[in-house]
């Protein structure tokens, strides 16, 4: 999996793909989704020439037409009217996890058993939440969160004052935890109350993922031991 701060992604190909399908479809001028600009800001620090690329701060960033040949760039405009060009690919390609990534995935990792729970108390067959489908098989069920995980995960850090960019982690893969096994703890606990599961049907939930005019939306339903799938939207 590759994180974009607190949003997950199968790979960095999945992002790079999703990005050339918002650019390609999203209106020239400046950005105002709020969740695109959030993505945007992610992506810049990511940049390897970030320092001298954000300068003096960043006012907004707009989709503008490539000056030469067909496509479409990303420009930034600074808080003094200056602009730039960048790379999205320069900002994902070659880049390794961010520790910040590497934190929001410790805590996917720790709501698991959560996760889990909840799949395996459902009987089949099973309504799919937002098609209204009937999932007779359990390799077609995916868990997802009703209200999007980077949100719960937003919310928790200002309920309790959690700055991830702070935290560290050990070991990786499915193992991978949080140092703070205090913050880890709380978060699990944030989850059990806040968190509302609902089941969905496979194909529905890879459609959700790909809906047009949602900047680089996620979709990562990723398959576990046991062939538990959920996904992070």
């Amino acid at each position: 999996m590759f994180w974009l701060g607190p949003f997950e992604y199968k790979s960095k190909k999945e992002l790079l793909d999703r990005l050339k399908d918002y650019l390609q479809n999203a209106p020239i001028g400046v950005i105002t989704n709020k969740l695109a600009v959030k993505k945007m800001h992610l992506l810049i620090v990511m940049h390897p020439e970030a320092s001298r690329k954000i300068g003096v701060g960043i006012d907004h960033f707009k989709i503008v037409r490539n000056a030469l040949g067909a496509g479409r760039g990303i420009k930034l405009v600074r808080t003094d009217g200056s602009e730039d060009g960048f790379s999205y690919k320069r900002c994902i390609t070659g880049v390794i996890q961010s520790p910040h990534g590497k934190v929001c995935a410790a805590l996917r990792f720790a709501v698991r058993s959560q996760l889990i729970a909840f799949r395996d108390a459902l009987g089949m067959p099973v309504k799919c939440a937002v098609s209204g489908a009937i999932i007779t098989d359990r390799k077609n069920l995916h868990i997802d969160h009703r209200e999007p995980f980077w949100i719960l995960l937003e919310r928790f850090c200002e309920d309790r004052q959690v700055d991830l960019t702070t935290l560290e982690t050990y070991a990786n893969g499915e193992n991978l935890a949080l140092v703070n096994q205090k913050v880890s703890s709380e978060f699990e606990e944030y989850h059990r109350l806040h968190a509302e599961l609902q089941p969905l049907l496979k194909a529905t939930n890879v459609a959700k993922g790909g809906r047009t005019g949602v900047p680089f939306t996620t979709n990562t339903a990723e398959p576990t031991a046991g062939h538990i799938v959920y996904s992070a939207t």
